[in-house]
């Protein structure tokens, strides 16, 4: 039988817990009504996000029937290109979904 000698090694752990709030950080100002504005819907690309948004949009729809909305698919989940996040930024608020 052979013995096997293993070498220590380093893990390192990471606490994945956030900061808490600053002094400083502040909400985005709000609309007083939603009525006339452009809702973005920002799709991250994951299973169900789309029946998720499509359901938010009805929602709001019922209540501010003169919204526009702009719906918005990333190419991937991890990340946006430039310029689909400008188009995002020209609407008053976005409804970002995550799903799976």
């Amino acid at each position: 039988m052979t013995d096997i000698v293993l070498e220590k090694s380093k893990v390192r752990v990471y606490d994945p817990t956030a900061e808490g709030p600053r002094e400083n950080d502040a909400l985005a100002p709000r609309s007083p009504s939603l009525d006339r504005l452009t809702i973005g819907l920002l799709d991250n690309t994951k299973d169900m996000v789309d029946v998720l948004l499509g359901e938010v949009r009805t929602l709001l729809e019922k209540d501010f029937p003169d919204v526009e909305f702009r719906y918005f698919r990333k190419e991937s989940v991890s990340g946006a290109a430039a310029g689909l996040m400008e188009q995002v930024a020209a609407c008053n608020a976005v409804v970002n979904a995550i799903g799976d």
